[in-house]
C-alpha cells in the first residue's frame, strides 16, 4: 500500500494519482491541513506536497516528478518512462520544465482567477475541516476570504504577474507545444509518457483562466488534455472548476480580458528551454501572519484593480463540448 499525502485540488497531486492509477498500484490518500503539515511532519524527506509513504519498502519521497520516477524504478510494470536512454531523458527533463514553469503559473493564475471572482469559495479548499467545516459556510466563508487570499497573494506573488511577465511567458511556452502535439500527438517518443501525464495535469488551473481556456491557438491543447482524460478515466473537472463555472452562469460574466496584452505580439521570455535541470524549482515565498495586514492592499488591488476586466461568459469549447 502506497500512502499519498495530498491536498484534493492539487494539480501536482493530480500527477502522483494519475502515475498510481496508470501503475495500478493500491494507494489511500490522506488529506492534510494546507497551513500546517502535520501529518507530514514525522517523515525526513522535504515537506512539499505531493509526498508519499511506500509501506512496502519505507520509502517516503516528495515532489511529483521524483515520486514518479521512483514508482517507474520500484514498479517497472506499466512504465511511464521510457527505456531508451535518450528518450527516458528528454521525458525527465519535460516533466522538471513543466514543473518548474506551466505548473507554477498555472498555479498562479488559477488562483488569481479565482480570488477575482469567487473568493469565497478559498475556505472550501483550505478549511474544510477546521472548526468543524465552520468556514465553509456562508458568513465565515466571507470573512476568511481576505485573510486566505492575502496570504495566498503574497506567498506565490499573485500582485506581481504583470510584472513577472506570466501570461506572456505561459503563451510563449504553450503555443509551441500546441503545434508539436498536433503533429506528433505525444512529446516523447510517439507514445504516452510521464511528460505527457505531467502537461495534460499542469494544465488543468489554466481551464478556468479564460485568457488561455479560450484561446485560438491552444485550443487543440485542450482537446488533446480532454482525449487523455477520457483514455485515463480522470476526472472531468475538479470542484473549483465547477464552482467558478456555476459564478459565472449565475451573473453571466467573467473576468477574462488581460488588459495589457494584445493578440500577435511577441514577448521574449525565458521559459527554461535550452536549460538542463537537475530538480523542478518553486515559486513559495516565506510569509507570517505579521505579513498580512499590510499584505491586504495587495490582496484588494489583485481583487478588484488586478488589470483583467469583465467579459460576457461563455464556456470554452472544450467545457460545452
Amino acid at each position: 500500500m502506497i500512502d499519498l499525502y495530498k491536498l484534493h485540488w492539487s494539480h501536482y497531486v493530480e500527477k502522483v494519482r494519475w502515475a498510481l492509477d496508470f501503475k495500478r498500484l493500491p494507494w489511500r490518500g490522506i488529506d492534510i491541513v494546507a497551513f500546517t503539515k502535520k501529518e507530514m511532519q514525522r517523515f525526513d524527506c522535504p515537506q512539499t506536497v505531493p509526498l508519499i509513504h511506500d509501506t512496502a519498502t519505507g520509502v517516503a519521497i516528495s515532489d511529483s516528478s521524483p515520486i514518479i520516477r521512483y514508482l517507474d524504478e520500484t514498479y517497472p510494470e506499466l512504465a511511464l518512462l521510457p527505456s531508451h536512454p535518450v528518450e527516458r531523458e528528454a521525458a525527465w527533463q519535460w516533466m522538471l520544465r513543466l514543473d518548474s514553469t506551466l505548473g507554477l503559473h498555472a498555479r498562479r493564475l488559477g488562483y488569481t482567477q479565482v480570488i477575482m471572482e469567487c473568493p469565497n469559495i478559498l475556505s472550501k479548499l483550505f478549511m474544510p475541516n477546521v472548526c468543524g467545516g465552520l468556514f465553509t459556510r456562508p458568513v465565515w466563508r466571507a470573512l476568511a476570504a481576505p485573510v486566505l487570499g492575502t496570504m495566498l497573494t503574497l506567498r506565490f506573488r499573485f500582485h506581481r504577474n504583470r510584472e513577472d511577465r506570466v501570461y506572456e511567458a505561459l503563451e510563449a511556452q504553450l503555443i509551441p507545444i500546441a503545434a508539436q502535439l498536433e503533429r506528433d500527438g505525444f512529446l516523447v517518443g510517439g507514445r504516452f509518457t510521464a511528460a505527457d501525464l505531467t502537461l495534460a495535469s499542469l494544465l488543468r488551473p489554466l481551464r478556468i483562466v479564460p485568457h488561455f481556456a479560450h484561446h485560438p491557438q491552444l485550443q487543440s491543447l485542450f482537446a488533446w488534455q480532454e482525449r487523455l482524460f477520457r483514455a485515463h478515466d480522470r476526472d472531468a473537472a475538479f470542484p473549483y472548476e465547477e464552482l467558478i463555472q456555476a459564478q459565472r452562469q449565475r451573473c453571466g460574466s467573467m473576468r477574462g480580458r488581460v488588459s495589457w496584452m494584445r493578440p500577435n505580439t511577441k514577448v521574449a521570455v525565458d521559459t527554461g528551454e535550452q536549460r538542463t535541470l537537475q530538480v523542478a524549482r518553486n515559486d513559495i515565498h516565506s510569509i507570517s501572519r505579521w505579513m498580512l495586514l499590510p499584505g491586504l492592499p495587495a490582496y484588494l488591488k489583485l481583487r478588484w484593480f488586478g488589470g483583467v476586466s469583465r467579459v460576457r461568459y461563455m464556456p470554452a469549447a472544450f467545457v460545452s463540448g
